[in-house]
């Protein structure tokens, strides 16, 4: 009886006579095989070509760390500043690593490293269609569809930055090695699909379990759960083998990845960004995001109306088109999540697997703070990884023409749609195209053409803040190196995200260096402080919005707190800037001081905060003070925020300068405190820090 069911729904699929299927299916595999090729010839025009005018420093982090991998011979750098809790384990630096013998760490690498990256998605996609009682047709439709790009939001996501594509690969090969695993009936094969799976599982929980356990490992859990329950426990169902494999794979991988995140972050720098730190919502913001996660959605299907395009011109009514099918895919897709856990095809596992993935996701970023309400769109990112996986089931799902004409209809509209989407998604995937939904600005400068004003200029090596740093060093194939700064005080500082110690060592660069700045970055900068530090603006030029102002030596050498090594000594002064609890900023000969008058006990001077790398170290305060029996004035270096010090001195007077050694074992934001006991007058005038050893 399921064996006529399933042939009868089969046959009105496609509407024809028996005898005729084969026949037909022959002539149609052909024609979706051509669309895939053409479609997947657009995606390679888009990763090598297109995308170069939408490369963007978050791109161009793949490739800069496999550049510090490469040169410090480490998979982990230890100078490397991760971000955002994600220690980045399997992502497109891995295809970068390798190429990297032949090529410089530009664009080209970049590009090649987004291609396979392409080719593991759409892989995964074949093969998790494939789970579904469909033939070989419409699965390589469905691939074909993935392949078309969709929209701007989700070419970008998959295929251009890729990081949203990596995570896909990842969760259809963790599904499909789970189905694989629980459909095995030969002992020996479930030790392989066993393996594989837990291989799948420990590199994302190795990477953040967080992250890993609302993608991966809830998903995973409710698809073995659902299966055990629907099928058995029994030969013909899910065998012993199969469920033992399956939890030991599960368990160990959970647990092992879960260790393994904890044991290497605990010796790499992690840079804190507020997507680090989610929050819950009051009820009247969850209520905002409703809104939101609506918009998202439709951006990730290209289905956000194209504003300001008249109804009646091409790109109103392909507007109109994209709508359509966005809502169409939508519906289909909720119609797929709400009958997930009915019996019934092979598809449900698949199902199960995404819609708990898409559930778990879109409670996140309708209830904490994941999404930025500001950009809605760009929030849209966190979706696109469910969504492609619920597209993939909703549009693999059984058919039946003559008892749900309505939905057979609905899939036809959906295929037609995003079959066709290569090209507004990969040629016209401009940020201000109305034909697509990107979520950046289109850039003010055409930064290829900036790195080469840059090298004609003689200028091979500056800063800038973070969007228009990375950028260029990749673009320029690293004849230019822009590292990024940030701009929060009067002095640009290194900003530590993304980003590595090196790049701001003073030994890295000698000669020329340059800030590069639009004007209201300009405004922030203190230029006269930078000329008292022996950092004069020798010549200055202008590309576009962007100000490029030059030093005749690197910043480095002259902004204290760039260089963490402290190979040369590095001097803090009392000035307007200096943190002080008690005393006054006076002026002494001709150099600004801090004193505290007797009687007034406290912190003279802490500060300046500064990242430390491990090593020994000369702390030398220049400070005075009377003599007293007492001790008039304590000495120390601690560490920040736990305030542990490593240091101590106290001084029953003092004449001049004043030494401290310190060590560390590990990477610390420090400060050097002078503390006015209320024995006698305290003055202070600097604190200078030199490495020692080591």
């Amino acid at each position: 009886m399921a064996i006529q069911e399933q042939s009868r729904t089969i046959l009105a699929e496609q509407n024809l006579p028996a005898e005729d299927l084969s026949k037909v299916g022959s002539s149609w595999f052909p024609a979706a095989v051509l669309i895939l090729a053409i479609n997947f010839c657009f995606l390679v025009f888009y990763v090598f070509v297109k995308y170069k005018g939408l490369f963007h420093s978050d791109s161009a982090m793949k490739v800069l760390l496999a550049r510090e991998i490469v040169s410090s011979g480490n998979f982990f750098p230890p100078g490397w500043y991760y971000g955002n809790n994600d220690i980045v384990v399997v992502f497109g630096h891995l295809f970068i690593i390798p190429i990297l013998a032949f090529l410089p760490a530009g664009f080209t690498a970049h590009a090649i490293s987004g291609l396979v990256t392409s080719i593991l998605v759409l892989h995964s996609v074949w093969l998790a269609a494939g789970l579904a009682p469909i033939g070989r047709t419409r699965r390589t439709l469905i691939t074909a569809s993935v392949a078309a790009g969709m929209s701007g939001v989700l070419a970008e996501n998959l295929y251009g930055q890729a990081s949203y594509g990596t995570i896909l690969y990842m969760s259809l090969y963790s599904i499909y090695c789970l189905v694989r695993l629980m459909r095995e009936k030969s002992a020996k094969n479930v030790v392989i699909w066993s393996v594989l799976l837990c291989a799948l599982i420990t590199a994302e929980f190795w990477g953040n379990p967080q992250r890993a356990i609302v993608t991966v490992g809830m998903p995973l859990i409710v698809a073995t759960l659902w299966s055990i329950h629907r099928l058995g426990l029994h030969p013909a169902g899910v065998g012993r083998a199969s469920l033992v494999g399956a939890a030991a794979s599960m368990c160990a991988a959970i647990g092992g990845g879960s260790i393994l995140y904890g044991v290497t972050f605990a010796h790499v720098n992690n840079a804190a960004r507020a997507a680090s730190s989610v929050k819950w919502l009051p009820y009247d913001a969850i209520v905002s995001n409703l809104a939101v996660l609506g918009k998202a959605v439709l951006a990730v299907f290209g289905g956000s109306p194209p504003g300001d395009s008249g109804l009646l011109t091409v790109i109103g009514l392909y507007g109109a088109l994209r709508l359509i099918v966005a809502v169409i895919l939508v519906a289909l897709i909720v119609r797929s999540v709400a009958t997930s856990a009915r019996p019934g095809d092979e598809v449900r596992p698949l199902a199960i697997f995404g819609s708990v993935a898409l559930l778990l996701v879109c409670f996140l970023q309708v209830a904490t703070t994941i999404p930025d309400l500001s950009d809605p769109i760009g929030s849209s990112r966190y979706l696109v990884p469910s969504l492609v996986t619920m597209t993939i089931v909703a549009l693999a799902t059984p058919l039946d023409m003559r008892l749900r004409p309505i939905e057979f209809l609905s899939v036809v509209v959906v295929f037609a749609g995003l079959l066709t989407s290569a090209y507004p998604a990969f040629v016209r995937s401009d940020a201000w195209s109305p034909l697509t939904s990107g979520q950046r600005k289109s850039p003010a400068v055409n930064f290829s053409d900036l790195a080469r004003y840059l090298q004609a200029n003689g200028l091979n090596y500056g800063y800038a803040t973070y969007w228009n740093a990375g950028t260029v060093s990749v673009l320029s194939d690293e004849h230019v190196l822009v590292r990024q700064i940030t701009l929060d005080g009067a002095l640009p500082m290194p900003l530590r995200f993304l980003s590595a110690d090196r790049w701001y060592n003073t030994e890295t660069w000698k000669g020329e260096t340059f800030l590069l700045l639009t004007q209201d970055e300009a405004n922030k900068v203190d230029w006269k402080l930078l000329a008292e530090l022996g950092l004069p603006i020798s010549r200055k030029l202008q590309f576009g919005n962007l100000g490029i102002f030059v030093f005749a030596d690197n910043i480095a050498t002259k902004v204290a707190g760039w260089d963490v090594e402290f190979k040369r000594p590095t001097t803090f002064h009392a000035d307007a800037g200096a943190l002080t609890q008690v005393g006054s900023l006076e002026q002494h000969g001709g150099e600004k001081v801090l004193v505290a008058p007797s009687k007034s006990p406290g912190a003279l001077y802490y500060g300046p905060f500064v990242k430390v790398v491990p090593g020994t170290y000369r702390l030398t305060f220049d400070v005075e003070a009377g003599s007293n029996p007492a001790a008039t004035l304590r000495l120390d270096a601690a560490t920040s925020p736990d305030g542990m010090v490593l240091a101590q001195k106290d001084l029953t007077e003092s004449r001049g300068p004043q030494q401290l050694l310190f060590s560390l074992d590990h990477t610390s934001i420090m400060e050097f405190r002078v503390w006015a006991l209320g024995n006698g007058e305290v003055t202070f005038k600097s604190v200078t820090i030199e490495r020692t050893s080591p």
